[in-house]
């Protein structure tokens, strides 16, 4: 994984396309829909929501774990140290399951398809033009209904990794005491 949280392919898929984008636009050369595409997608710092998304899930994903302790502290009490030890592994898989991030070329995808939806190529290359300036930068960035739509997947997506490692981890907990 790079620093950002994605793998290193996709990391150095996107900064080339940057890249080219940066590059065609420096050589006078018009920037395809995708290069405007990945340029808007980085000015708006989609990378940052998802940040903010993943650790919002992982605050939710140890409240689970803290409310899943006072459903089972009865049984808790009661457990033997093999018991224990089982419970243990059993919390660590849950909080290796609740870690996994969004695939950011797929989040970055939902936002650019969002974003773009009504928006010729011509389009898409001035308000390139435009986020390049200071405002334009700052649109960008406060781009609500991109922003919307991409925190509206990212909920949905670690709702459904945390409701996966919630039960598991509760049928895990359940074979351990006993408690069906």
């Amino acid at each position: 994984m790079s620093a950002f949280g994605m793998p290193p392919a996709v990391f150095t898929s996107l900064a080339l396309l940057a890249l080219t984008a940066s590059c065609a636009s420096m050589h006078g050369a018009e920037p395809t829909r995708q290069q405007c595409l990945v340029e808007l997608v980085d000015d708006a710092n989609v990378e940052r929501a998802i940040e903010r998304a993943h650790t919002e899930s992982l605050a939710e994903a140890h409240r689970s774990i803290e409310r899943i302790k006072i459903e089972f502290a009865e049984q808790l009490a009661g457990m033997n140290a093999q018991q224990r030890e089982k419970f243990d592994a059993a919390t660590d898989r849950f909080a290796i399951a609740s870690r996994a991030a969004p695939d950011v070329a797929q989040a970055a995808s939902v936002w650019a398809q969002t974003f773009a939806a009504d928006f010729s190529d011509e389009d898409l290359r001035k308000i390139v033009e435009f986020a390049r300036t200071p405002a334009g930068r700052q649109a960008m960035a406060n781009s609500l209904t991109a922003a919307t739509q991409l925190d509206a997947y990212l909920a949905q997506r670690h709702s459904a990794i945390l409701d996966k490692a919630t039960q598991q981890y509760v049928a895990e907990i359940k074979a351990i005491t006993g408690r069906h």
